[in-house]
């Protein structure tokens, strides 16, 4: 195998008629590293132009890819909404608990109110007995200063 010497990878890519993007292209592809010194065999692979693929290859190359694609997208909205029912089920806990306190609040408020109007009730009650009471002391203070002694009455 004779073997061709070149002093730079322009110059390489200058006697094989390309850019040097496309000799790094190439050299990638085939696996060769670009170090000066080359075979005929590697030569005449960085010659030759890689043929296209053609229209069934890239259909399917594409299919594969949209499949890959979707399948990981299918993943990413399942686990989102794994993480979302989780989210809604912690929601629906609190909501309950919530609900328990409020209703615990309604019934003290309500224990409350009834209690303060029985303690309502049993102050009015006392309030008109003692009016009561005022009423009868003050008629027998009357009946005691209208009631006249035996003798105020036969002298009086």
């Amino acid at each position: 195998m004779t073997e061709h010497l070149y002093k730079s990878v322009k110059a390489l890519a200058d006697e094989l008629g390309v850019s040097r993007t496309t000799l790094y292209k190439r050299a990638k592809l085939n696996g060769i590293e670009l170090n000066g010194n080359y075979t005929s065999q590697q030569i005449e692979q960085l010659k030759t132009v890689q043929p296209k693929m053609d229209t069934e290859q890239k259909t399917e190359n594409i299919s594969e890819q949209n499949e890959h694609f979707f399948q990981s997208e299918i993943q990413r909205l399942s686990s989102q909404l794994t993480v979302k029912d989780e989210q809604i089920a912690e929601l629906n806990q609190q909501l309950k608990q919530a609900q328990k306190l409020a209703d615990q609040a309604q019934q003290l408020q309500l224990k409350t109110q009834l209690q303060l109007e029985s303690e309502q009730q049993k102050v009015l009650a006392l309030e008109t007995e003692l009016q009561q009471e005022e009423v009868v002391s003050e008629a027998s203070a009357n009946d005691a200063e209208n009631k006249k002694g035996f003798w105020r009455r036969i002298f009086g």
